[in-house]
């Protein structure tokens, strides 16, 4: 089903997500929200970009939950690094953005629904939802947000004045770009030099597991990066074994080069929350282990 937009929000927040996509779709506007558009059977990372992707814009329910979330900060930062989406955040608690947030929503624009913004203007949860409606419909429009009360407005953080970063921003940018070009030219002539031994310690590496309930199931996503250039065909398969407590192999994945979506190295779907380990392995199409690398750190969302 087309749709124009993709809500973000952690499962903390749920009824706010369930109530903005009622009040978008009662007024038109189709939405893309987990799980309800995630097909039974498939894979729920797969799932959650593709539906990202095909979205006109991006609705994020801004909360100190979403804040903490790996999956929503994952989102946010695809949508505003990967797919270049306008981003408007309907903030539902007293919390700012921090740390890579703060990146991310920095140049956004969010509508103030927290207990302090609603006793303050002296208005209601469901006059926020109505604005927020009609300010979604604009920008899908290519039209400007209307601002002030009740209105959008770009994030402002208190007690964060103009600092060194901000004065000297594009210098620092450039310097940081080029000392990523110069790393990344080093890290490939590097692996370069020692693919006769199938080994390279920077190729490949997990960031986390993520852990997640869906129902009465649970599914474990494996994230991490690898190296541009590290795997020289799309057909290079990333084998996952995931292990129980006592060392054995409850499931396994395997994700082809082709087919990795963003930094999703692969996802199983499990009846019991009973996973502690992975062990992911970067094979060729004759199952050669070219680089191989193990984590435990699973987070839970």
């Amino acid at each position: 089903m087309a749709h124009d937009v993709f809500i973000s929000y952690s499962t903390k927040n749920t009824e706010y997500a369930d109530a903005v996509c009622k009040k978008l779709e009662d007024n038109g506007i189709e939405c893309w929200i987990a799980p309800r558009n995630i097909k039974t059977g498939t894979n729920y990372a797969k799932e959650i970009m593709d539906g990202l992707k095909l979205a006109k814009l991006v609705v994020l329910i801004f909360s100190k939950d979403a804040q903490e979330s790996e999956y929503v900060n994952n989102e946010i930062d695809t949508a505003f690094s990967k797919n270049g989406q306008p981003i408007v955040a309907l903030k539902v608690d007293d919390s700012f953005p921090e740390k890579q947030m703060e990146f991310f929503l920095k140049n956004s624009q969010w509508l103030d629904a927290s207990p302090t913004a609603l006793k303050k203007e002296n208005k209601t949860l469901d006059s926020c939802y109505d604005q927020l409606v009609g300010d979604v419909q604009r920008i899908l429009d290519g039209k400007t947000p209307v601002s002030g009360s009740g209105g959008v407005e770009n994030i402002v953080i208190p007690g964060k004045e103009k600092g060194f970063f901000d004065k000297y921003k594009l210098p620092i940018v450039i310097a940081v770009i080029l000392l990523i070009a110069v790393g990344g030219f080093l890290a490939y002539s590097n692996m370069n030099g020692q693919s006769s031994s199938g080994s390279n310690e920077t190729g490949m590496s997990i960031g986390y597991i993520g852990l997640e309930k869906y129902g009465d199931a649970y599914t474990y996503f494996v994230f991490g990066d690898i190296a541009e250039g590290f795997s020289n065909s799309s057909g290079d398969v990333i084998h996952i074994d995931y292990y129980d407590n006592a060392g054995k192999v409850v499931k396994s994945s395997n994700t082809k080069m082709g087919d990795v979506d963003g930094n999703i190295l692969g996802s199983v779907d499990v009846n019991k929350k009973d996973i502690v380990k992975v062990s992911a392995q970067l094979q060729d199409k004759d199952k050669k282990v070219l680089y191989s690398v193990e984590s435990d750190n699973i987070i839970e969302q």
